[in-house]
């Protein structure tokens, strides 16, 4: 099977994929859903910055609250995805699309389909926007939209 078979096939059984995409001299690591619009009307959900297999994770845990119900959209703040950290969603605009969720575009054929992005917090619950974050935190998450 090949990668874009892989993907087609897991949407149809599990509602969705995930592509990890490691750091490099760019940027930093990060992970997105497809197939949460298509299967269940959700957001598409993109989060940078953790290890590969955390984020993976951390997006199949959304998947399936999504799956139960679950709604993940702008200003939605969370305690069900990270042990004692709670997560921020985040609007993303199409203009961030391009750059960052390219097989998505290639999944739906067009920028169609509405993303948030899952911000995590420093140890202290500052996030990157919070005035005396940890600059790691800040580094690992690009914001892609406006808070």
């Amino acid at each position: 099977m090949n990668p874009d078979e892989k993907v087609v096939a897991d949407v149809a059984e599990f509602g969705w994929h995930v592509i990890k995409v490691a750091a490099d001299g760019t940027g930093p690591a990060f992970a997105f859903t497809i197939g949460l619009t298509k299967t269940f009307g959700h957001p598409e959900v993109i989060v940078f910055g953790l290890a590969l297999d955390a984020m993976h994770s951390v997006l199949n845990n959304i998947g399936k609250l999504v799956r139960e119900g679950r709604q993940f959209a702008h200003d939605v703040v969370t305690d069900e995805l990270l042990e004692d950290y709670p997560c921020h969603f985040l609007h993303v605009p199409r203009s961030a699309y391009r750059e960052f969720l390219g097989y998505a575009i290639w999944f739906y054929k067009g920028d169609t389909f509405d993303t948030v992005q899952c911000v995590w917090p420093d140890r202290e619950g500052r996030y990157p926007w919070d005035a005396g974050v940890v600059e790691q935190v800040r580094r690992l998450q690009p914001l892609l939209g406006a808070r």
